[in-house]
C-alpha cells in the first residue's frame, strides 16, 4: 500500500469496495455511494478518483468487456490502524492514554466495566 493519503472522497469508494466481498463493477460503487454515502458521483469522476488510489496500491481495476472491476489490494483492518495511530500522534501527542480520556469523559458504570475488561484482557498478553 502507497504511503500517499486518501482523500476523504477516497476513503468513502474504499469503503464500498472492502465492504463488498466480490469484485465491484463501477457501477455498483455508484450505486452504493450514492445510497450510503448520499454522493451522486458521476462515472468519470469515480473512474478518476480510482486511477489515483490504483497508481496509489490502495486497488486494482481490471477490464472485462465493457465493465471494469475494483478489487481492494489494501486492508481495512490495517489501513484503519494507521490512521488511528496517526491521529493518536497528531491529536494527542502520541498518548493513547489521552485519546481514551478524551472518549470516555463520560462514561456510564457499564461502559466502565466494559473498558477494564478490555484492559484486563490487554494485561493478559
Amino acid at each position: 500500500m502507497g504511503e500517499k493519503e486518501l482523500t476523504s472522497r477516497e476513503v468513502l469508494i474504499m469503503k464500498c469496495v472492502w465492504s463488498s466481498e466480490r469484485e465491484l463493477s463501477i457501477q455498483e460503487i455508484q450505486a452504493e455511494l450514492r445510497e450510503r454515502f448520499d454522493w451522486d458521483a458521476k462515472r468519470s469522476t469515480v473512474r478518476t478518483f480510482m486511477r489515483d488510489m490504483e497508481q496509489n496500491g490502495y486497488i486494482s481495476v481490471e477490464r472485462r468487456g465493457r465493465h471494469s472491476y475494483v478489487k481492494a489490494l489494501a486492508g481495512e483492518e490495517s489501513y484503519k490502524k494507521r490512521q488511528a495511530e496517526k491521529m493518536v500522534d497528531l491529536w494527542f501527542d502520541g498518548s493513547k492514554l489521552n485519546l481514551v480520556k478524551t472518549l470516555t469523559g463520560k462514561v456510564s458504570e457499564d461502559e466502565q466495566q466494559y473498558l477494564r475488561g478490555i484492559l484486563d484482557e490487554l494485561g493478559d498478553d
